[in-house]
């Protein structure tokens, strides 16, 4: 608890930012009309929903193990993935895939350094699907609004981290391919230095084990296919839900707000994103001048839902551990997460 209090003023511009957005939906949706249109979901497609999610995280638990070179189980993976969801829903800083690297350095033997690259490889497949979500859906947005100017801004910026996805991708797989020549370099530069030589090292030769996955087509095909899967699984996931509250509603409304949400992600805010994903697709549904109500009422449903479905299995992997989730903080805190 105590250092929990202690780094209680770097979380809290998080807080306030998460507290600007919620004013700011306050003001602009409707809330009686998102309430209603909550207590009026179709129950079936919230089963549905909850079907979807667990199979996009057992897919994604598939792209994870084939990063890791299967050493992890399946269920090792599946658990420690609701975990760090879980510890991400709660804590701040995103401290759920740090945490998610220290549990399967911890279960596979690797150690956290060498676990860190997968996770790293798949935010980058994240941030390029999302890229390719709203690249593919801009045009029939433009078609439907009628109006370039209101979406402008988001052409240029799935390019723009396309781009910087396919060049970070292309580093990375470099970076594993001539890792021993990197090794020598930075041992003698570190050989100078006995900071570096004694804190540093250790983590750069880690770091650069861990992306040798790269280098290992089938492995990295497998993870990538595996990632497709669980983005076309949200995809589907999102508009279920979407179909719950507005029978027919255009998947081209779900999918596009998907895509602007995933972006609003890198907005610093309190612990999973409150305030900020609502904001997101309230924000994306605006653009079509579509009830704001709705948009509202979907993402609080499957904002929850994740938590809720995460929640469930994290406490209960964190349970089977014996971790409180106080001790998981205190432990990413502390030097023990890096080792």
């Amino acid at each position: 608890m105590s250092q929990f209090l202690k780094d209680f003023k770097r979380w809290l511009p998080g807080v306030l930012i998460s507290l600007i957005f919620i004013y700011i939906l306050y003001r602009a949706v409707d809330w009686g009309s998102a309430w209603a249109a909550i207590l009026k979901v179709n129950p079936w497609f919230l089963f549905l929903h909850a079907v979807l999610y667990y199979a996009l995280i057992l897919t994604r638990s598939f792209a994870s193990r084939a990063l890791l070179e299967n050493r992890p189980s399946v269920r090792d993976s599946f658990l420690i993935m609701m975990q760090g969801y879980l510890l991400n829903n709660v804590l701040p800083f995103r401290l759920g895939e740090i945490g998610r690297a220290y549990l399967l350095g911890r279960k596979t033997g690797l150690g956290t350094a060498n676990s860190i690259p997968a996770i790293v490889i798949e935010r980058f497949y994240d941030l390029a699907f999302a890229a390719i979500i709203l690249v593919s859906t801009l045009p029939f947005v433009l078609a439907e609004v009628g109006l370039s100017d209101s979406v402008s801004w988001a052409k240029p910026l799935a390019y723009s981290t396309l781009a910087i996805v396919a060049a970070g991708l292309f580093s990375l797989h470099l970076a594993a391919r001539y890792r021993i020549s990197i090794k020598t370099w930075v041992d003698k530069q570190a050989g100078r230095i006995s900071f570096i030589e004694k804190y540093i090292l250790p983590q750069v030769d880690s770091f650069l084990n861990g992306l040798v996955v790269l280098t290992n087509t089938r492995l990295f095909f497998a993870s990538l296919f595996w990632m497709t899967i669980t983005w076309l699984l949200a995809v589907l996931d999102q508009y279920v839900l979407f179909l719950g509250l507005m029978p027919n509603g255009p998947l081209l409304y779900s999918t596009f707000a998907m895509g602007a949400s995933a972006f609003a992600g890198a907005i610093p805010s309190a612990p999973s994103g409150l305030g900020v994903y609502e904001g997101a697709v309230v924000a994306a549904f605006a653009v079509f001048n579509a009830d704001r109500g709705v948009a509202l009422a979907l993402a609080v449903i499957h904002h929850i839902g994740h938590i809720v479905y995460s929640g469930v299995v994290g406490l209960y992997a964190f349970a089977q551990e014996k971790i409180s989730l106080l001790d998981m903080y205190e432990r990413l805190s502390s030097k023990e997460a890096k080792e």
